[in-house]
């Protein structure tokens, strides 16, 4: 995968792979391109950026040669962006209920369709927010919604951009268990800055550093102080333990 703008590569040639039955965590600086490839996967890049290779799901191409349709792919993929777009005027059902619209083309909204949008706003923990305008939600609560609506799409393949952003600790926690669940019959990638909780959820990490992958496989193979070192610039000591792993930072000496 290779992207783009202006000349600048903010993807190059990047090359990784994300299993079904496993949460694969995107770890790297700011401005490494994490953000950028779960955009270009799920094919909502800006017009400008030029794009290179191929994004394969279960054999069907997401872009590069041969790409599915939008329609189809939107029902195949799913993103949470940082930063979503929010219609102030729509309640949170509402907006959910815009996860199923690639499923459909004239006949509208069926009964088994609200099933899933109210299961979607359990799921998240936003059912008590169904009935609220997106303009009175703080950050926390709005991205509940948008989790949900990404889950009443029904995709083969979650993309999560800093899916605990705006969250709070207690929720945190929920949502990293219900994206466990989710990635027992599909691919979940996420983007991660923390990588203590990289190393303690995910079952894959893909460190990437100015566009390009580092490394990638078990948390513990990926996440070394020597290349924490090299891609951070900080000395890292790493503590695992049964219940998780502690990384304490310190800067380098010059």
């Amino acid at each position: 995968m290779t992207v783009a703008v202006r000349g600048r590569a903010l993807v190059d040639a990047a090359s990784w792979h994300a299993p079904t039955g496993a949460i694969t965590a995107l770890v790297g600086p700011n401005g490494a391109g994490k953000s950028t490839m779960l955009r270009a996967i799920a094919g909502v890049l800006p017009e400008r950026a030029r794009r290179g290779g191929a994004v394969l799901l279960d054999g069907a191409a997401l872009a590069g040669p041969g790409a599915l349709p939008p329609r189809e792919r939107a029902r195949r993929v799913a993103l949470v962006e940082q930063t979503a777009d929010a219609v102030p005027q729509l309640t949170a059902r509402e907006a959910v209920r815009l996860g199923r619209t690639p499923h459909h083309r004239m006949l509208g909204f069926s009964l088994g369709d609200e099933r899933l949008v109210e299961a979607a706003l359990a799921d998240a923990g936003a059912a008590g927010l169904a009935d609220r305008p997106l303009g009175e939600l703080s950050g926390g609560e709005l991205q509940r919604v948008h989790v949900a609506r990404a889950l009443a799409q029904q995709p083969r393949l979650l993309l999560l951009d800093e899916p605990t952003n705006h969250l709070d600790v207690a929720w945190q926690l929920e949502l990293l268990q219900l994206v466990r669940r989710l990635a027992a019959d599909r691919p979940v990638v996420m983007t991660v800055h923390d990588l203590a909780l990289a190393a303690t959820h995910a079952d894959r990490v893909v460190l990437v550093d100015r566009g390009r992958v580092v490394a990638e496989g078990v948390p513990d193979a990926v996440l070394t102080p020597e290349r924490i070192r090299a891609v951070y610039g900080v000395e890292a000591e790493i503590d695992a333990a049964p219940g998780g792993v502690a990384i304490r930072y310190r800067r380098m000496e010059p």
